[in-house]
């Protein structure tokens, strides 16, 4: 009777003791687990592990991703204004410059003409039967300096006025008047060499040839400088 008893209540258990086993889960690492069961992932396992002392730093992964920032025009370049403004302030000088270069070539012109006109006044009185009295000589000498001193200046102020844009060389008017002038500054310097030479030269026989001479280039001056301000003015 008790073995009957004893059997009844292993019979019994059994059940409940497989139920318990069964609705059990594995435990993590366990043998029972399948080979494609997922570990869990463990915190800061994705990021670098921190240098130790001594060791050089884990490189970081380049970032591959498109930039957006970027412009659709050109960079403009910004305006010189520096440069503007000594280009502006050459262009007033030059202008000045010149407008004074005009002025003094017309009064060197006008100068001039009545050097040349007094000065054939002067070779007449000398070689031409005027009874050589010199009255005209010391009007001719005076209009001869003040006549080279004007040509000068105006010479000078436009060879020294500045040029801020680079011109290419062309045959328009500019360029006609330059080489009239160049022509007449060749004619002025021989004018004063051949005046001193035949003052130089003065009750010789040479002297009328040297005068002659002197008075052609004269005639020559004033027709250069004719043309180049009737090019200038007169386009």
């Amino acid at each position: 009777m008790l073995r009957a008893i004893v059997l009844v209540l292993v019979l019994s258990s059994s059940p409940a003791l497989a139920a318990d086993a069964g609705d059990t889960p594995p435990a993590s690492g366990s043998a029972e687990a399948g080979p494609g069961a997922s570990k869990p992932e463990q915190p800061g396992a994705s990021e670098p592990k921190p240098a130790k002392p001594g060791e050089a730093a884990a490189p970081r992964k380049p970032d591959l991703s498109p930039s957006l920032d970027f412009e659709l025009l050109p960079p403009t370049k910004k305006p010189d204004t520096e440069a503007s403004a000594r280009i502006e302030r050459e262009v007033a000088r030059r202008r000045t410059m010149l407008t004074l270069h005009q002025g003094m070539g017309i009064a060197t012109w006008t100068a001039l003409a009545a050097t040349t006109i007094v000065g054939q006044l002067d070779f007449n009185d000398r070689f031409r039967g005027g009874g050589d009295t010199g009255k005209y000589h010391a009007w001719h000498t005076g209009l001869a300096y003040g006549t080279t001193a004007l040509f000068a200046t105006a010479g000078l102020l436009a060879v020294l006025a500045p040029v801020p844009y680079p011109k290419k060389i062309q045959l328009d008017t500019a360029t006609l008047h330059k080489a009239s002038m160049a022509l007449a500054t060749v004619g002025m310097v021989a004018q004063i060499a051949l005046g001193v030479w035949a003052r130089h030269e003065a009750g010789s026989l040479r002297e009328r040839d040297i005068a002659t001479a002197h008075q052609i280039v004269g005639y020559t001056t004033f027709g250069a400088m004719t043309v180049g301000a009737v090019v200038l003015f007169f386009p």
